[in-house]
């Protein structure tokens, strides 16, 4: 077996490894939808779970098509999350109108007292 592929079969291995583990300290993480809370945080739910401290957090910004959720049973959902020294993490997730709704999502932002913007297209 070639030396690079022997390379790249051994660092995918650790990634694959890393990936399991930190996503199983998550508990929530395969159930929720875009994101989650925990500890203090707000974990988003990307293919490794990406937590953030609310203290952190200057708002939250929901992006959606009203048309999607008046025509089809699935709506694309961008959740932006815009840190107070600038920095920001964005993940997309596609949901389904017969499980929670955009609405949802911002009543339990809100209720984590976090600040939500809110962008229809």
């Amino acid at each position: 077996m070639p030396v690079p592929l022997r390379l790249a079969l051994f660092f995918g291995g650790i990634f694959a490894l890393y990936f399991l583990l930190h996503r199983a300290t998550h508990k929530n993480a395969p159930i929720s939808g875009p994101f989650f809370f925990e500890m203090d945080c707000l974990v988003l739910n990307t293919g490794i779970p990406y937590s953030i401290p609310f203290g952190e957090i200057d708002r939250v910004e929901l992006e959606y098509s009203a048309g999607e959720l008046e025509t089809r049973t699935t709506y694309s959902l961008w959740v932006r999350v815009v840190r107070k020294n600038g920095q920001t993490k964005k993940v997309w997730y596609k949901g389904s109108r017969t499980g929670k709704l955009p609405g949802d999502y911002q009543a339990a932002l809100e209720g984590k007292g976090l600040t939500v913007a809110v962008r229809v297209k």
